[in-house]
């Protein structure tokens, strides 16, 4: 799947015999589990955002919001806060790194 592929990019094994190498190599990974629902909420992004921040140090949001290329949704409010108050506190104050995709909609 393509949140595999993406977290293969980041924690593949160095001297792995596949001729590739992940960019943090000696760098655990988790996958949180939020598109299988049936409609997105708010406060599902915002349970996923806010998720373990003392134990997860970046959160990559590699899926994006529906958009037609040209314009984006952004986060809603429990989302947002989730978000501040993981930068903000997470990492035992010294904040979560937070990556996200910047959509969609393009044809290129």
């Amino acid at each position: 799947s393509h949140g595999t592929r993406c977290a293969g990019e980041v924690v593949a094994a160095r001297d792995n015999g596949v001729c590739g190498v992940g960019v943090a190599y000696d760098s655990k990974v988790a996958g949180i589990r939020m598109l299988d629902q049936p409609y997105m909420t708010d406060m599902i992004e915002a349970n996923s955002m806010g998720h373990e921040p003392n134990l997860i140090d970046i959160y990559s949001a590699s899926w994006g919001p529906t958009d037609d290329g040209k314009t984006v949704d952004g986060p809603r409010n429990a989302t947002m806060r989730a978000i501040v108050r993981g930068v903000n506190e997470g990492r035992h104050g010294l904040g979560n790194i937070y990556v996200w995709a910047s959509g969609d909609g393009g044809d290129d």
